[in-house]
């Protein structure tokens, strides 16, 4: 599968705990997406999932994503039993 990853920060106001949404959506419109605090997202980026990515461009987006609370990995290439092994949901594009 074929797609971008999203990653923002969702955190409430006046919650101690930050919340980030992680969203895989395929060229085609399916996705998966979940939901996960700081701790998660990084054994997600750094243990769970296969990015392709060396050390140093992985690090610069975590740090990204914690700071700016947005990060964005386009053209990334996921299998689907990755996806959903890591806790995310499916969801069917509309179309």
């Amino acid at each position: 599968m074929h797609g971008t990853l999203d990653i923002r920060r969702n955190s409430n106001l006046g919650s101690t705990v930050e919340q980030y949404q992680i969203r895989y959506e395929e060229l085609n419109g399916d996705s998966f997406s979940g939901s996960m605090n700081k701790e998660e997202l990084h054994e997600l980026l750094y243990e769970k999932l296969s990015l392709n990515l060396g050390d140093t461009e992985l690090d610069r987006a975590y740090d990204r994503v914690v700071r700016d609370g947005y990060v964005q990995f386009p053209e990334i290439e996921m299998r689907e039993e990755e996806l959903a092994g890591v806790g995310l949901r499916f969801l069917a594009s509309e179309g």
